[in-house]
């Protein structure tokens, strides 16, 4: 399965597709199967900027095999895409993919997480604000749709989107021109925009937490990402792919996982999907006592529990609290609006897990 003939895109590899930014930047740039053409390396120069090593979608799955053919056809097209799916199921991936084998590989690609910014800075993010627009604008400032001229702008967690900038979302995507805070005249612009959500946007429509009219022009085409637990048919592949990438940033060569590990893997529910399988097998190559990762370099996976005195209750609920919330926070790339939806708690009341047990997200980002 390729997203587009060596031909016509010399940065696909035969068997997989990857993003770029160099080796293939984002993903799409190193092969994930046997067979496949060899990646550009980071340095190459004809790489388009932007694309990272880190950025290739692997599997072999039938439904990942669905997935690349939807993302050949948005390539090929301008048709907006919405990418759907759990936290940590490639959405991103999926739109640089969509980014970097399309037609405007060589401009911007730009991300912005709903989720992340205030309501009062939110526009100013998006459309940006002329000089004294109000106190402290002292200078006029460009927003990401002007940013993004020519490319792609990638709104993640869209569903977080307060209903007041998505009125004026929906007018850029109409009219295709945006006006500054303070600004007396509009300018066009020409971005693609794709946006991503793990939220279920007909329930919140049905709520009016979403507008009905911005969901259908921005999903045209959706696309809906599979959890791991649905495809754990590829978590060998993706484990070789963690392996190869982490030998590198560590410095170390192991040669790979045991079956037995390789099956305490599959037997996880993995609710933290690849981004969780990407750090759990960072973590058991840093436990590994030698060059293969057997299941007691698995620690997070065991139930067991060791020898010695027991902690009182007290202190081990405490400690299973704040691992817990690591744990979330690890599985969720340290994106606390979508760590506390996955653990099922109001995000303030998660924000005040993480201040009772000293946990900064930001030590969890990637």
């Amino acid at each position: 399965m390729r997203v587009a003939s060596p031909a016509s895109d010399p940065y696909i590899p035969h068997a997989m597709p990857t993003s770029r930014s160099k080796p293939a930047p984002d993903g799409w740039g190193e092969p994930a199967t046997p067979g496949a053409a060899p990646a550009p390396e980071i340095d190459d120069p004809g790489a388009p900027p932007g694309r990272r090593r880190t950025d290739l979608i692997v599997g072999a799955s039938p439904v990942m095999g669905r997935i690349l053919e939807m993302v050949a056809v948005a390539a090929r097209t301008e048709i907006p895409v919405l990418i759907l799916g759990e936290s940590g199921t490639g959405k991103e991936l999926v739109a640089r993919a969509v980014h970097y084998t399309g037609g405007r590989a060589a401009r911007p690609f730009i991300t912005v997480n709903c989720g992340a910014i205030p309501e009062t800075l939110m526009e100013d993010e998006l459309f940006g604000h002329v000089r004294g627009a109000f106190t402290g604008a002292a200078s006029d400032k460009r927003g990401v749709f002007e940013e993004a001229e020519g490319g792609t702008l990638f709104l993640d967690e869209i569903g977080e989107l307060y209903p007041s900038c998505q009125v004026k979302l929906l007018r850029v995507l109409q009219e295709q021109e945006v006006r500054r805070l303070g600004d007396t005249r509009s300018r066009k612009v020409n971005v693609r925009v794709i946006a991503a959500t793990n939220r279920d946007l007909g329930r919140d429509m049905a709520d009016k937490r979403f507008r009905e009219d911005l969901f259908h022009r921005i999903s045209v085409l959706p696309v809906t990402m599979p959890p791991l637990r649905e495809r754990r048919e590829d978590l060998p592949l993706l484990v070789d792919h963690f392996l190869r990438r982490f030998n590198r940033e560590l410095g170390r060569s192991i040669r790979g996982f045991t079956p037995r590990a390789i099956e305490r893997l599959k037997a996880h529910p993995w609710p933290g999907n690849v981004r969780e399988l990407e750090n759990r097998v960072k973590q058991a190559m840093v436990m590994a006592k030698s060059e293969v990762v057997d299941v007691d370099a698995l620690a997070l996976f065991s139930g067991s529990a060791g020898g010695g005195e027991f902690p009182t209750f007290r202190k081990a609920k405490a400690e299973f609290e704040r691992n817990y919330v690591i744990q979330v926070l690890q599985a969720c790339g340290g994106k606390v609006a979508a760590a506390a939806r996955l653990a099922g708690k109001d995000r303030k009341d998660f924000y005040d897990l993480m201040k009772k047990h000293q946990v900064d997200p930001a030590g969890y980002r990637t």
